[in-house]
């Protein structure tokens, strides 16, 4: 089954499949959107209290302008990078889920009003390499009084669990047209230049009498061809065994690390479906 990459940088990709069924090719776009793990805020401990401030002396209440659990909810959404081969979940984990390096990341927020609590105010203890991935995103708003102090857990999780642990967004997924030229009686030559003119990616060229497809990857599937053309001499038709497979991922992972993970974990489960079927006498 080869794989064509149309496209690739560290946070998207756009792939051609070939040789896939459209039921192979979805199990591919449903693990991407669903089975991928990644490290999301889980648990937030918020300081209740005055809290003050040891350069200055000011008492400043724990208190901001939305709900705790909002708050804790925009921190979950955070993407944190995360390295596969480092982290497991908690049921997975030696530790047997009490909480250790290889399956929990710990984060402090401190920050005293007036101000604006960014992304990038929400450091993490010990590896300064899991710092938030997007520094710019504003969490809350904090008064002249006001103080934020709260201590945050990641844990890995899949977006089977909840959203903010779904690595890859944008989930795209198509079969591959296939453009059929046959020139039927009655049409001109100019019904064929007007056809090819009607392109708006410009893959149809009009030489020599004859219509051809300079590039059919590049087709939209837009069927402004079809219209054009009043004697049904191009057609359009979806390819049952190649699609366009396209997404983007939050930062958490790759592009390329995600799609290998997604590769991975189906022939696991293949594998296991296959030795459960041999095993029924």
């Amino acid at each position: 089954m080869p794989v064509t990459i149309q496209s690739l940088s560290p946070r998207s990709t756009e792939l051609e499949l070939e040789g896939f069924t459209a039921s192979q090719a979805n199990a591919v776009r449903r693990t991407l959107l669903a089975d991928v793990p990644k490290l999301a805020i889980e648990d937030v401990e918020f300081h209740l209290g005055p809290i003050r401030d040891e350069t200055t002396g000011k008492d400043y209440d724990s208190s901001t302008s939305m709900f705790d659990e909002a708050v804790a909810l925009r921190l979950g959404l955070l993407p944190i990078p995360t390295d596969l081969s480092q982290f497991r979940k908690k049921s997975e984990c030696t530790c047997e889920g009490a909480g250790c390096p290889h399956c929990q990341v710990m984060f402090s927020i401190d920050k005293k009003g007036p101000c604006t609590v960014y992304a990038k105010d929400v450091v993490p203890l010990g590896d300064a390499t899991l710092a938030i991935l997007e520094p710019d995103v504003p969490i809350v708003r904090l008064g002249a009084r006001q103080a934020l102090l709260a201590y945050a857990t990641a844990v890995v999780g899949t977006a089977r669990e909840h959203a903010k642990w779904q690595v890859a967004q944008g989930v795209g997924l198509a079969p591959r047209p296939h453009v059929h030229i046959q020139r039927k009686e009655g049409c001109t030559d100019a019904c064929l230049k007007r056809t090819a003119a009607s392109c708006p990616v410009n893959i149809l060229e009009f030489s020599g009498g004859k219509l051809s497809v300079t590039d059919e990857t590049k087709c939209i599937d837009c069927r402004a061809c079809v219209e054009t053309c009043e004697h049904g001499s191009i057609r359009i038709e979806p390819d049952p065994e190649r699609f366009f497979l396209k997404f983007e991922t939050d930062g958490s992972l790759s592009a390329r690390e995600a799609l290998r993970f997604t590769l991975k974990d189906l022939k696991r489960r293949f594998e296991e479906l296959r030795e459960a079927l041999q095993a029924i006498p």
